[in-house]
């Protein structure tokens, strides 16, 4: 009987708390991962951590990039058989004080970022026909943000809706399509929050705690795996129950 080939898997935002955590478990678990984040000496410092077998740079508001990085993948392990967009920027600046210029690069990057990382991952996929995409979406999507400003979770409701018209044209090609949605967990982003907002949060959490970025890397990996192979263009909550949807 043959051994099963390693899946190879693509992951933006890579040395980022999510995105690292992401990456390593995929890599405990056979994974061939590609560890994508916008300086080398990040992403191959963060492959260096986990084991990841390619670190690349790129800009993920750059068509380019996205199309390289995805070529660069394919080129090296002959195919490409999942996406982790984890790449994303945090924004806590209040409605009456955000710029346009902060608004449009929040909107740059997690949703041009998203949809152009996404959009690359398909052109190869489709005709492959089979692979299995993870968005990062969040709760601030879900209910207009906790702590984060209204660019932010403007930006990751965008990401829900997205994810679920990509998975409607997917879906018949073989191709998965899913988000992720994280609530208040202890990485990355949640670091410049006031320990007033912390506490709030938790208290209002039926578990009582902020999660890990490691539990929200089960879901993605869930999310990747076969065991999920008749989901798609659905949102996986991870938020300790803070959001009951």
């Amino acid at each position: 009987m043959a051994t099963p080939r390693p899946r190879v898997v693509l992951v933006t935002g890579a040395a980022g708390g999510i995105g690292r955590a992401c990456c390593r478990l995929l890599v405990l678990r056979g994974a061939e991962v590609v560890l994508v984040d916008r300086e080398q000496t990040l992403a191959a410092e963060a492959a260096a951590a986990v084991g990841g077998q390619l670190a690349l740079a790129a800009d993920v508001t750059s068509e380019a990039d996205a199309t390289r990085v995805v070529a660069q993948t394919v080129a090296a392990f002959g195919r490409l058989d999942g996406v982790v967009a984890a790449a994303g920027l945090y924004q806590g600046t209040p409605v009456d004080s955000i710029t346009a210029v902060e608004w449009d690069r929040i909107q740059a990057v997690n949703v041009r970022g998203t949809f152009i990382t996404v959009q690359a991952a398909l052109r190869t996929m489709i005709p492959a026909g089979s692979g299995s995409i993870v968005t990062l979406g969040s709760i601030a999507g879900q209910v207009g943000g906790l702590q984060s400003g209204a660019g932010y979770a403007t930006s990751k409701a965008a990401v829900i809706g997205m994810t679920k018209a990509l998975a409607r044209h997917a879906g018949p090609h073989g191709v998965r399509v899913n988000c992720v949605n994280p609530g208040f967990i202890d990485a990355g982003m949640s670091v410049g929050i006031s320990a007033e907002d912390r506490e709030r949060t938790i208290a209002a959490t039926p578990l009582r705690r902020a999660g890990t970025a490691e539990e929200v890397a089960e879901a993605v990996a869930w999310l990747l795996s076969d065991a999920s192979s008749f989901v798609t263009g659905a949102h996986v909550d991870v938020n300790g129950g803070l959001l009951m949807d």
